[in-house]
Formats: structure tokens, C-alpha cells, sequence
């Protein structure tokens, strides 16, 4: 087939899956599928090899992405049932006093975010939030919007969340030099961005509410807190996985081949044993140490693999989706027809992964769609390691931009703060695309100096 051909079945690809998703409100899983064995089979691949083909992009998804939000989803579980959240907001809140009570709650989303999906992150801190308005009073965004940025901005542009791991693995990223470029990234962007949220609190006012079911979830909290861990714990906890896959990745760019640390560092530091070695850790530290016993342990560590079921079937259904497109030669075309635009590849993947935000509310897959268009033409261009990292997290920044009424977190935010649509529109929705701008700034940056 010709490039025209392949690039109007690429594109009317993309469009019928966001129609699939959007309007028939089918489950991106089952979308990805059907979309990807509609490609398959209008480019003409064999029917015999449809299936292997998509059987072999899961596959080659999955073998690492799996391991790593899997893991990072039971880290994160240790460290919230052991109310690593409340210590972390605690400590920032003595530390920085209640003048600055709203950077200490984006800071604990920062921190508290890094191993924790954000959906799931947000409702443990919710009691937390609240606690704090409500002794310190005024408007309900000044605490609601740091937090919710921060955790958000996290979200998507570190490990071991799964758009941007998945996005890595699409393009054959080092995990660690995202991690790195990703720390980069989202600390200074969370900083700057806390300059702008005072432009919109001032002009939007939202009285703080009060809850019965949060007030008796917070109840529950306290009852249910066995003794509260040490903050240099908690933080030791969630930085000790980090520090060994940047040690891992450090080691192997500075180090010959046959030295024996780069070797130990390669496996130590790979991000599934790095996270392994932490969930571990934490089991032990936060729990047996702390007075649980074997069964709530493994509860605990049961509980974190339910609600990513669905994420983890999503980024193997990106992978087969993008399989299809390279084996059907549609992804060569389209990445030859965005290369002769002459936009720079970080733009490309900023307003791809904006625009398919904007039109599918999944942050995650709007990486992972972007990112498997585009990875033909980054392997196509020969980019080195820490390049591919900034492309990334470029189309990571583009996933934080934009989130409106199609983006569940959006639903989250507004309804548990007792903010109006309208509100949220003006206030969450804008900053979310300014946070995106600010971290693509930052990436763009990092571009030219490396």
C-alpha cells in the first residue's frame, strides 16, 4: 500500500478509537483490540499472523511494564496503610507552619505521589486535606489545588507510574534517565507552579465543606493507626527504590563493562529489582517491625494488584496497538509524514499527547497512543539515551495538560471539594495545561543544554 493509504487508515485509527471510547464509553482495553484488529486486517496482514502479532506486542509490553506497576502498586500500598501520608503531611506542616499550610500539602503529593497512583493517592489524603482546611479555614482551593497538581504532575512524567513506563518501553527508554530527566522536571514545575495557583484562588472563592462520610473515614483512619512511622522512614522508603536505578543507570554510563559495581548495578538497579528489594524492605520496616503479622502483610500486598487489573491490561492493549501499526508499515508512513512537518520531535509528541488528552481524559493513554506513533521515527532517527528520555517526558508533559470533564480525576477533584463544574473548568483544568507548558519548558531546556 502507498503511504497515503497507510497514513488515512493510521489516522482514521486513532479518531475511531477515541469515538469507541468516548461515545460507546467501551473500556480502552477492549478499544485498542478491536482497533487494532481492524488495522491489521485493513493493511492487509495475513489473518493467520493477526493474532501472534498482537500476542507479541502485549507480550513485549508487558514483560517489563508489568513488574514495575505491579511492584510499585504494592510499595505504594505499604506505605499507605501504614500512614506514611499523615506523617509526611505532619512533618511538612510543623516544619513549614500553617502560613504555608498549601506548599506543604503539594510537597506531601509530590513525595506521597511517587509511589502511589494518583486516583488512588488522592482519596487516602483527602481526610488530610480537609483536616487542614478546616482548622486553618478559608478557601477550600487554596488546599485543594496544590495537592491535586502535584500528584498529578508526578503522575506523568515518573516511574513507576504506567503511561510514562509504558511510553519508555515503546521507545526503548533507559527507565533510569527518565527517572532522572523526570526528577528534573517535575520538582521545578512544581515549584514555579505554585506562583499561579494565588492568580486563581483569588479569583475563584469555594466554601470548605463538610462531610459525614469523610469525616468518619477519617475516624476510621485514626482507629485503625497502629502508631505512626518515623518521617525519615517514610521518605527512606520511597526514595531508596529511586536512588537505585539512578545508581544503576549511572553506573552504567560511567563505568567499563567488566568493573564489578556496573555489573551488581545492572541487575540492583534494573527498576523491577530495585522495586522488588523495596517492597521488601517496606514490608518489613512499615510492617512486621511496626506489629503486623504474615497475614495482613500479604493482605495488604493482595490489595494493591486489584486496581490495576485494568491499567496494566491497558498498556499491553497500547503495546499490541502499536505492533499492528509497525508490522502493517502504517507506523513508517506516519512517522515519515510528521517528520516533513518540521515541527522538532519534543513538540510533536507535546501536542499529540495534549491533543489526545483533550479528546480522551486518560493521561495514560494518551502517552502510550503517542508514544507508539512516534516510535518508528524516533528509532528511524537514531537518538541517544538521554534524548529519548526527554521525548518521553515531553509527551508526558503533554498527558498533564488539559484535563477536563472527560477526565475521571477531574470528577474526583471537583465532587469530594464540593466545587462546581464551572469552577473546576477555570481554575483545575487551566493549571493542569500551564503545569504540562512549565515541564515542557523545562524538557525543551534540558534539550539544548545536553
Amino acid at each position: 500500500m502507498s503511504n497515503e493509504v497507510l497514513i488515512l487508515i493510521g489516522v482514521t485509527s486513532v479518531f475511531a478509537l477515541l469515538f469507541i471510547m468516548i461515545k460507546g464509553k467501551v473500556h480502552p482495553f477492549l478499544a485498542l483490540g478491536i482497533v487494532s484488529i481492524a488495522v491489521a486486517l485493513s493493511t492487509g496482514i495475513p489473518m493467520a499472523d493477526v493474532i501472534p502479532t498482537l500476542v507479541k506486542g502485549m507480550g513485549g509490553t508487558l514483560g517489563s511494564v508489568a513488574l514495575i506497576v505491579g511492584l510499585g502498586a504494592m510499595l505504594g500500598k505499604i506505605i499507605e496503610k501504614s500512614n506514611g501520608a499523615d506523617v509526611l503531611a505532619g512533618w511538612l506542616l510543623d516544619k513549614f507552619g500553617e502560613k504555608n499550610a498549601p506548599f506543604a500539602l503539594g510537597a506531601t503529593g509530590f513525595i506521597f505521589g511517587i509511589p502511589v497512583f494518583v486516583d488512588v493517592g488522592f482519596l487516602v489524603l483527602l481526610p488530610i486535606i480537609f483536616s487542614v482546611a478546616r482548622r486553618i479555614g478559608g478557601n477550600m482551593l487554596t488546599y485543594a489545588l496544590p495537592i491535586g497538581l502535584s500528584m498529578l504532575m508526578v503522575h506523568v512524567v515518573l516511574p513507576p507510574h504506567p503511561g510514562i513506563v509504558a511510553g519508555s518501553q515503546l521507545l526503548n527508554a533507559d527507565i533510569g534517565l527518565v527517572l532522572g530527566v523526570g526528577l528534573a522536571v517535575a520538582l521545578p514545575t512544581f515549584l514555579v507552579g505554585q506562583v499561579f495557583i494565588p492568580f486563581f484562588t483569588k479569583r475563584h472563592f469555594v466554601e470548605i465543606p463538610t462531610s459525614t462520610d469523610l469525616l468518619q473515614y477519617q475516624k476510621q483512619l485514626s482507629q485503625n493507626a497502629s502508631g505512626l512511622p518515623k518521617f525519615a522512614t517514610v521518605l527512606s522508603m520511597i526514595a531508596f527504590p529511586l536512588v537505585l536505578i539512578m545508581s544503576g543507570t549511572i553506573t552504567a554510563t560511567t563505568l567499563p563493562k567488566e568493573n564489578i559495581i556496573r555489573q551488581i548495578f545492572s541487575m540492583v538497579g534494573s527498576s523491577p529489582f530495585a522495586l522488588l528489594l523495596a517492597v521488601c524492605l517496606s514490608s518489613y520496616v512499615l510492617g512486621f517491625r511496626r506489629g503486623w503479622n504474615k497475614e495482613k502483610v500479604e493482605e495488604i500486598l493482595n490489595s494493591a494488584l486489584a486496581p490495576i487489573a485494568g491499567i496494566i491490561l491497558i498498556t499491553g492493549a497500547g503495546g499490541m496497538f502499536g505492533k499492528v501499526l509497525d508490522a502493517s508499515g502504517v507506523g513508517k508512513a506516519l512517522s515519515d509524514v510528521l517528520s516533513s512537518t518540521g515541527l522538532h520531535v519534543l513538540a510533536l509528541g507535546f501536542i499529540l499527547s495534549a491533543l489526545l488528552r483533550a479528546a480522551q481524559g486518560s493521561a495514560t493513554v494518551a502517552t502510550i497512543t503517542t508514544t507508539t506513533i512516534l516510535a518508528p521515527m524516533i528509532t528511524s532517527a537514531g537518538y541517544d539515551g538521554i534524548h529519548i528520555a526527554l521525548i518521553t517526558s515531553a509527551v508526558g508533559a503533554g498527558s498533564m495538560t488539559l484535563s477536563h470533564v472527560n477526565d475521571s480525576l477531574f470528577w474526583v477533584w471537583t465532587k469530594f471539594f464540593g466545587i462546581s463544574v464551572s469552577q473546576g473548568l477555570k481554575t483545575w483544568s487551566i493549571l493542569t495545561t500551564i503545569y504540562g507548558s512549565i515541564a515542557f519548558g523545562l524538557v525543551s531546556l534540558i534539550w539544548v543544554v545536553v
